[in-house]
């Protein structure tokens, strides 16, 4: 299933690739642009304050009988080859996630619709990152469409996707680290 999800991911980014090439904006077009110091402190910030509100935002949940299903934990693979391919997962999610949510969706739905702010764009991208996740349930739902605008915000904040792409990685990666 693992693999699966990386090849998926890995065509959704090549759909992308090529259709920037065509457009002439290339990936740049969509916030990758140069590697620097400052984008792994933000994304390591950035995932610090987020996980936080998150954790807020679960515990609120919690208290209006909407608990978070903690069913995920059957991704999570246990044996040391499943650990190393889900190093790969981690980063396919971060690259091409990003790419596809913020870099992708949110830049061209503001140009299509002519916005001349960003709220439009961050909330379908939101709410689409959080229907991505609806395997969660609704809690899961809300949670991870409240994560995804809250990446809106790092990514229009920056000018640049690899905060993004650096913050989802370790989210994810982390979780070969939390107890069961």
């Amino acid at each position: 299933m693992l693999v699966t999800t990386i090849v998926m991911q890995w065509c959704v980014f090549l759909l992308i690739y090529v259709t920037t090439y065509r457009e002439q904006t290339g990936l740049a077009g969509l916030g990758f642009k140069y590697l620097r110091l400052v984008d792994f402190a933000w994304g390591v910030a950035f995932l610090l304050a987020s996980n936080a509100v998150l954790a807020g935002l679960t515990w609120f949940l919690g208290q209006i009988s909407l608990p978070m299903p903690g069913e995920i934990s059957f991704l999570i693979p246990t044996d040391p080859t499943g650990k190393v391919v889900w190093v790969a997962v981690s980063a396919t999610a971060g690259i091409c996630e990003e790419t596809a949510f913020r870099g992708y969706l949110m830049t061209r739905l503001r140009l299509m619709g002519r916005f001349s702010n960003w709220i439009i764009p961050s909330v379908v991208s939101a709410v689409a990152f959080g229907a991505c996740h609806a395997y969660q349930g609704l809690p899961g739902f809300i949670v991870i469409s409240v994560y995804g605008a809250m990446f809106s915000l790092l990514y229009i904040r920056t000018g640049t996707i690899w905060p993004g792409i650096i913050a989802h990685f370790f989210q994810d990666f982390t979780a070969l680290f939390i107890p069961r």
